[in-house]
């Protein structure tokens, strides 16, 4: 046996199908095709037909607009890797460049410390000649 509160739970989902079952064939029925005069089973085709054509006007306007968010999105998202990337190889150029002068400051040094050594010779074998 079914208590009370099982039963009153399966008349309310029972009724509440019910009113949307009645509601959805009245809200069918409210439909109006034309005002005034007769509705030939002809224009009733033509109507209905232009308004198919209208909804596929209607569903390829929005797939267009669609695919135009998507295009703008990826062209966004190539914008900022394009930028990423040329602050990088700024970056890298910099690096490169300032690695560039670093060694041409250590070669200008050791041709120094060349030249100085070279002096130092010269002056050596001038002293040692002079004595």
């Amino acid at each position: 046996m079914m208590d009370h509160g099982t039963q009153a739970v399966e008349d309310l989902h029972k009724t509440t199908a019910a009113e949307k079952a009645r509601q959805a064939r009245q809200a069918a029925s409210k439909r109006s095709l034309q005002k005034g005069g007769v509705l030939y089973a002809s224009k009733a085709r033509a109507m209905v037909k232009e308004k198919q054509e209208l909804s596929e006007a209607q569903q390829i306007l929005s797939t267009q607009r669609a695919l135009a968010q998507l295009l703008k999105a990826e062209e966004t998202k190539r914008q900022r890797l394009r930028k990423a990337l040329c602050i990088e190889i700024r970056k890298y150029g910099r690096e490169k460049a300032k690695a560039k002068k670093e060694k041409a400051k250590t070669l200008r040094h050791l041709e120094e410390i060349e030249r100085a050594e070279k002096a130092a010779k010269r002056r050596a074998e001038i002293m040692y000649n002079c004595i």
